[in-house]
């Protein structure tokens, strides 16, 4: 199976030692959020094939991430949520 731009991004935040994870946000998407959309720091995840572990346990599959910044630069953006 093809690795995914949104698992790449994760990886590399994670596990590239000139990453900060603390610099990272991921938005994605949360039924009954304000806009439908929550935000979490990517300090607070651990990443697996098709889906990210937030800190609370809550499991978010891929597809439903629709952004990733790193500090003020967009690394990635789901062009159907624009």
């Amino acid at each position: 199976m093809r690795k995914g731009r949104v698992r790449s991004i994760l990886e590399s935040m994670l596990w590239d030692p000139r990453n900060d994870p603390k610099d990272y946000r991921v938005v994605f998407v949360n039924r009954g959020a304000p806009n439908d959309l929550e935000e979490t720091i990517g300090d607070g995840i651990r990443v697996l094939n098709d889906r990210i572990i937030l800190r609370d346990g809550r499991v978010i599959p891929h597809h439903r991430v629709v952004a990733i910044w790193k500090g003020k630069k967009i690394l990635y953006l789901k062009r159907d949520k624009v």
